[in-house]
């Protein structure tokens, strides 16, 4: 089964040099045709990332190339930041991010990305592209939005719940937005709520992670059929959520502890990724610094291919024209889980170069075999202030190749929808086992 991810992350073919030059720039269209599908899919094999290429070559999906009309970067005052953190920062043995001077993991704030300047060939550097990664989700500081899960088998929707899901981050929080009081030294505190159907209200998730490596995750479950909360282990994250296709480690592509992974770089490539709107989309800010987060469709999702009448290919596909896929350079990361009592094996991230979103993953059991692949649909918004979401995720798109299903977790256009609250809105209060009970009866 080795033989089934030993595939050519290295390297460029003629065809794949001949887009590269055709390129007018990170995020521009190339020369490519309007639509990859059966007919061609051959021709575009290299920036197709290995499930993608399947799922075109099957008939499951048609992908749709064309132009991004914005400049997909962090907010310029976020890249400042990072470049101010040259030097100062280091991977430890455990794989956390310390700094060079004290040799210690910082439980003080640090803001921006602590690795502005990445060298392939750095034997740590797998652990500072997935450190970027992180940081460039802190910057939120914390979030609350509404998250409907859509299960989809062969012919539709099978299921569905809608749920609110918060978090707060303890560091990466931009100047004057800092939380000086931090006595258990969490890094970041999330919880997700089930609020329909009534059947599963109620079925809510209180997580903790902590900046320690040492030191063992929390979290806690509340059960409405027993009216109890009970605890679970690390390994937990890695069940599936509400018994979908998807599990907690997932969120956003990785939402874990680095230290409970080995990261390695195992290559680079330009591929196509998946926009949810060619346009920038401007966003409002409130007086108190928290964004209004909107989406560009109105339902729980973009149109997917099991809403269009007399559909071909995968009921969970996005709807051709649906999406505009454009071409990103990407680090080609392997990510093997520490723990043996894991849910799973191999994965492999392809994160953005510039941005560091991850934009596929593809996961492996622990027997070697391929079983799911993950694709980030994202659209481009700023406030006046150059705010931004970039990493934030319009969808979620989980397909189990072996069960021949799939779970998309979307966020839907809600009043509660918010990016960068500050403390003053959301703070580690609201992630109390006391709260959490009474948010969950």
């Amino acid at each position: 089964m080795n033989q089934k991810r030993n595939l050519k992350y290295f390297g460029l073919t003629l065809c794949s040099l001949f887009v590269l030059l055709l390129c007018s720039g990170i995020g521009q269209a190339m020369d490519l045709p309007k639509v990859i599908d059966k007919t061609n899919y051959a021709q575009y094999k290299d920036i197709l990332v290995p499930p993608m290429y399947r799922a075109v070559e099957r008939g499951d999906m048609i992908v749709t190339p064309g132009t991004i009309n914005f400049k997909y970067k962090h907010q310029d005052s976020f890249l400042a930041a990072s470049e101010k953190n040259a030097g100062k920062f280091d991977i430890s043995p455990e794989g956390e991010v310390i700094e060079k001077s004290t040799g210690k993991i910082p439980y003080h704030n640090v803001y921006g990305m602590p690795f502005p300047q990445i060298d392939p060939k750095d034997p740590r550097v797998g652990n500072k592209i997935i450190a970027n990664y992180k940081w460039s989700v802190y910057r939120f500081t914390g979030s609350r939005l509404r998250r409907p899960l859509l299960w989809i088998d062969k012919s539709g929707k099978e299921r569905y719940i809608d749920g609110l899901f918060s978090c707060l981050y303890m560091t990466g929080r931009p100047p004057g937005q800092e939380i000086t009081k931090n006595p258990d030294r969490v890094l970041s505190y999330e919880l997700p709520r089930v609020l329909e159907p009534k059947s599963v209200k109620g079925t809510n998730q209180l997580m903790l992670v902590y900046m320690d490596p040492s030191k063992e995750d929390t979290s806690f479950a509340y059960v409405p059929a027993i009216r109890r909360i009970r605890q679970t282990g690390t390994a937990s994250r890695s069940d599936p959520y509400m018994g979908s296709d998807s599990w907690t480690d997932m969120n956003y592509g990785f939402s874990g502890k680095i230290s409970s992974m080995k990261w390695k770089l195992i290559g680079e490539k330009t591929i196509l990724v998946s926009f949810t709107s060619p346009n920038m989309l401007p966003w409002e800010e409130l007086p108190d610094g928290r964004l209004i987060a909107k989406y560009p469709f109105t339902d729980q999702c973009f149109k997917l291919n099991y809403e269009v009448p007399g559909f071909k290919g995968a009921a969970w596909a996005p709807a051709p024209g649906t999406i505009t896929y454009s071409p990103r350079k990407v680090w080609v990361v392997e990510q093997m889980p520490k723990d043996p009592y894991y849910n799973w094996g191999l994965h492999v991230n392809y994160i953005d170069q510039e941005t560091y979103t991850i934009w596929y993953k593809e996961v492996y059991e622990k027997s070697g075999d391929f079983r799911t692949w993950f694709t980030n649909f994202i659209h481009y918004s700023e406030s006046k202030s150059g705010k931004n979401n970039v990493v934030d995720t319009d969808a979620q798109c989980f397909i189990d190749e072996k069960a021949r299903h799939c779970t998309i977790s979307s966020t839907a256009n809600h009043s509660e929808n918010f990016l960068y609250m500050p403390a003053s809105q959301i703070d580690a209060g609201y992630f109390n086992i006391n709260n959490f009970l009474l948010l969950s009866k």
